[in-house]
């Protein structure tokens, strides 16, 4: 460390850093943001005689550490334009800027940006060919220092993510022999649209945390960015350790919660019935207690289907004259509360928005629970509230303070 931080090794670092530019430190702060905007700007040229011409003093040049630097940070902030573009769907914005006909705008808004099967726009094919480049510098890197020193670097597996997912996003674009004129809001819950776009969406967020890494040169931003990289290790102990308590809990309130619902619908359901005594002999209670929890499924469901026939409770409040009639329409807790405990995964995703403080108590004020029923379904979720936010979050940053502590 005495070696490196010499102040003569610190000026052969610097004059081998900025090889290809002389003078450029000795400039004022704005003359060198005009050198590096300018350098920045002709990257396509530096990028062309590269490629061509590799052997030629501007194709050297490239090779230039700083100048090189400059050249992928400019291209890759393109890229990132480009994404931008895509995700506003910048054909729409155009068409309504230049005030193009009823009919254009018909046409870019329905057969351009949503129809299935329709051909990628041109920013769509500049992103493809982006990402082509990516992948090929990342096989080029490597093929240069192997498998193990290429996976050792976090960047490398976050590129490596990220380029599969932006294939994975182009690859079930040709859909031609799909229904094209079936509107969005009717497409299927896993059509290969919706799933590609949730793969762009993903790619777009890898791709602008990307800039984390471009930052580690400044002098400022880049110890936090080794400080980042060595808090992953902590952050991924927590997230196994936050998983693991979740899914405990989660199961919990499931099969306290679920239970109480089943018996709950399965009253209603017997007094609706005319004519049909229930077989109580086929009740045993190891059927019964399995047979609960089956019930959660079909009655969660059944209560969704009940209020998607009734209609939604904010088209009722809109178009209902105001009268405060309770008829008029479905119930609204029996058209949102149905989802907190229908099953394994909405109770995960329960427990988990409960960490940012977005579930209340009122959740737990069933129709028909019992006494005992919710006050241990409420000690379990408190439960589950100490452990998360008060230990597991603390000892989290307790583990990022250590770390951060040993970096710097």
């Amino acid at each position: 460390m005495v070696f490196v931080a010499h102040p003569n090794v610190q000026q052969l670092l610097a004059s081998i850093w900025y090889e290809g530019l002389p003078g450029f430190r000795r400039k004022n702060m704005a003359l060198q943001a005009l050198e590096i905007v300018k350098i920045g700007l002709l990257f396509p040229i530096f990028s062309i005689v590269y490629v061509l011409a590799p052997h030629t003093s501007l194709g050297q040049t490239m090779r230039k550490p700083f100048i090189k630097f400059i050249c992928h940070s400019a291209s890759y902030l393109t890229f990132l334009c480009l994404l931008i573009l895509a995700s506003q769907r910048i054909e729409t914005v155009i068409v309504d800027w230049f005030g193009a006909t009823p009919t254009l705008k018909k046409w870019v808004a329905t057969d351009v940006t949503t129809r299935r099967g329709a051909p990628p726009s041109l920013v769509e094919w500049l992103i493809l060919a982006w990402v082509f480049g990516l992948i090929w510098s990342e096989i080029k890197q490597l093929w240069d220092v192997g498998l193990r020193e290429y996976v050792g670097d976090m960047w490398n597996v976050i590129d490596f993510i990220t380029n599969a997912l932006y294939v994975a996003y182009h690859s079930p674009q040709d859909r031609r022999l799909l229904p094209d004129n079936l509107p969005r809001q009717n497409w299927d819950t896993w059509d290969p649209m919706l799933i590609a776009e949730g793969l762009f969406a993903a790619a777009n967020i890898f791709s602008s945390l990307k800039l984390v890494y471009i930052f580690s040169v400044n002098p400022y931003l880049g110890p936090l960015q080794v400080s980042l990289s060595r808090m992953v290790v902590d952050i991924l102990k927590f997230i196994f350790l936050y998983l693991l308590t979740l899914f405990a809990f989660s199961c919990g309130e499931y099969e306290e919660i679920g239970r109480e619902k089943g018996g709950e619908n399965e009253a209603v359901r017997e007094t609706e019935r005319t004519n049909q005594s229930p077989n109580i002999g086929s009740l045993t209670p190891s059927s019964s207690t399995s047979g609960m929890n089956q019930l959660l499924w079909f009655y969660a469901d059944l209560e969704k289907q009940t209020c998607d026939e009734e209609g939604q409770p904010q088209d009722n409040m809109t178009s209902g004259s105001g009268s405060g009639d309770e008829d008029s329409g479905p119930n609204i807790d029996s058209c949102i509360v149905w989802r907190r405990f229908s099953n394994l995964f909405e109770t995960t995703q329960t427990l988990f928005w409960a960490a940012f403080g977005l579930i209340d108590l009122t959740n737990f004020e069933l129709t028909g629970i019992k006494p005992f029923t919710r006050f241990w379904g409420m000690l379990m979720f408190g439960t589950y509230s100490v452990i998360n936010v008060i230990v597991l979050l603390n000892l989290l940053i307790a583990m990022m303070n250590h770390s951060y502590q040993l970096v710097s």
